[in-house]
């Protein structure tokens, strides 16, 4: 009892020594940052590098900005950025409230390279502090803001670039960074509208850094609006993005239409790519093509960089490979060029006909559609220079030219207005006429022009009975070479051919 009794008296008490002062629960504050050394010295460069890579912590220098002990000044500031949390970002903006130029400095160094690493801590209480600001006061701070793509900023940028007609061209320029497609109704607008050259400069900027996001219809439209304006730095750059648009191609082989500022028409030509081409002639039995053909698609091919295949009348159509898609690809398209002189039935059937086979050719290649063109005797500028390959007539001497023979209405207006182009009568002459089947004229003083490009039965014929009757008849009788045989008329079609966009 006695026991248990005294294990239920109170024990003795050991005084307390009392509640720890408050003074002692507060952590220590943080000792001040060093010195900086003098501003460019290696010295203080050593000292930022350190403060960037985080060795030393950011409170320190915040304490000593608050306390006056240090001035605010654009390479510390910038070597501090990345060191911040949300909260301390806050805190800076507060303390530099009044002279935040030296910050807004330092923004603008690192964030082009730091915008994604610095967004998580630096977006939030940026905006927040922007949309607290006075309209006046706001460009500034959105220079900053627009590097990072976000909804709110977007809409403060689309705020400031709708207001005011003078506006800060960079942030035209940021409109478009964001991207967002509701935007690019008022960055045309803005391209197009009288202003100073300054402001659509940096609108066109926006479109070209948003250019993949904006709908396609009506950024073609504004581009090709704006490549015959009156700024060849406008018109010189909406050439340039109309060839990276997807179909831009066709657009700028529209625009070779237009007369344009001669600089912008030369950028025209370096930004068009070439299509290959798919030159349809007559060939021979067999689907034989002429040698001279040959070396005229060869030189055509080089001259444009691009793949030339030959497409005779009577034979399949050659293999396309890899390389000459992958050329049609990029240029958004090919050309079907009949290299035919009437219209006749190979021009109204036939190449109609090889038009709808490379059109299976092209789909299931995965290709673009091919176009055609229209058919060369079509062309006026070949019609002059066929006027002029007779050379000048000899006195007393009769110019014929002679054309396979055709039928319908349409062949016959057409040999009416070559006769009148010609200066001369044309005569229906098959492949197989041989010399003396030209009656009187093979009696008479005649220069006589094949209308073929190739040698054909005709023009051999011609020529072996030309060769077998020299001397005996009573007048000179010449015989033109086939047109792609005479130096003036090859030069002519390749310089014409390699022209095509």
């Amino acid at each position: 009892m006695g026991a248990h009794a005294g294990s239920l008296l109170p024990g003795r008490v050991e005084p307390s020594a009392g509640p720890a002062p408050l003074t002692s629960l507060r952590p220590d504050p943080p000792p001040p940052p060093p010195p900086l050394a003098e501003l460019g010295s290696d010295q203080r460069w050593w000292q930022l590098q350190q403060l960037r890579r985080g060795a030393e912590s950011a409170q320190p220098w915040l304490q000593a900005l608050a306390d006056g002990e240090l001035a605010p000044e654009p390479d510390w500031l910038a070597a501090l950025l990345g060191q911040l949390e949300a909260a301390q970002v806050e805190q800076l903006l507060s303390l530099l409230a009044q002279q935040s130029e030296p910050l807004l400095a330092a923004l603008r160094q690192e964030l082009p390279a730091a915008a994604p690493a610095l967004q998580p801590r630096w977006l939030g209480p940026l905006r927040r502090h922007c949309q607290e600001l006075p309209a006046p006061q706001r460009p500034a701070w959105l220079v900053v803001l627009g590097l990072w793509r976000d909804p709110d900023v977007a809409e403060l940028l689309r705020q400031a670039a709708a207001g005011e007609p003078s506006v800060e061209p960079q942030l035209l320029v940021l409109l478009g960074h964001q991207r967002q497609a509701a935007d690019a109704a008022l960055l045309q607008r803005r391209v197009l509208e009288p202003a100073p050259l300054a402001l659509r400069q940096a609108a066109l900027e926006g479109l070209a850094v948003g250019l993949s996001a904006w709908p396609r219809l009506p950024l073609r439209q504004t581009l090709v609006a704006l490549a015959g304006d009156l700024q060849p730095s406008l018109a010189a750059k909406a050439v340039d993005l109309l060839a990276r648009l997807p179909g831009g191609q066709a657009e700028l082989r529209r625009l070779r239409r237009r007369r344009l500022d001669p600089a912008v028409a030369e950028r025209l030509q370096r930004r068009l790519q070439r299509r290959p081409l798919v030159l349809i002639v007559h060939g021979r039995r067999g689907g034989l093509i002429p040698p001279e053909l040959h070396r005229l698609a060869e030189e055509l091919a080089q001259r444009r960089g691009v793949p030339v295949l030959l497409q005779a009348l009577t034979a399949q159509p050659p293999a396309a490979d890899e390389r000459f898609w992958q050329a049609a690809r990029r240029a958004e398209g090919f050309a079907l060029v009949p290299l035919l002189l009437l219209p006749g039935g190979h021009v109204r059937s036939d190449v109609p006909q090889l038009e709808r086979q490379w059109r299976q050719l092209a789909q299931q290649a995965a290709g673009p559609l091919p176009q055609r063109l229209p058919f060369l005797g079509a062309w006026p500028a070949w019609q002059r220079q066929l006027a002029g390959s007779f050379g000048p007539a000899e006195p007393g001497q009769q110019r014929i030219w002679l054309h396979h023979p055709l039928q319908g209405a349409l062949p016959q207006r057409y040999l009416d207005h070559l006769r009148s182009r010609l200066g001369g009568p044309g005569l229906a002459t098959p492949y197989t006429a041989q010399l003396e089947d030209l009656g009187p004229l093979a009696q008479a003083p005649t220069a006589l022009l094949p209308l073929t490009l190739a040698a054909n039965r005709l023009t051999e014929a011609l020529a072996a009975g030309l060769a077998q009757t020299q001397g005996q008849v009573p007048g000179p009788l010449r015989l033109c070479p086939p047109l792609l045989q005479q130096p003036a008329v090859r030069q002519f079609l390749l310089s014409a051919l390699e022209a095509l966009p």
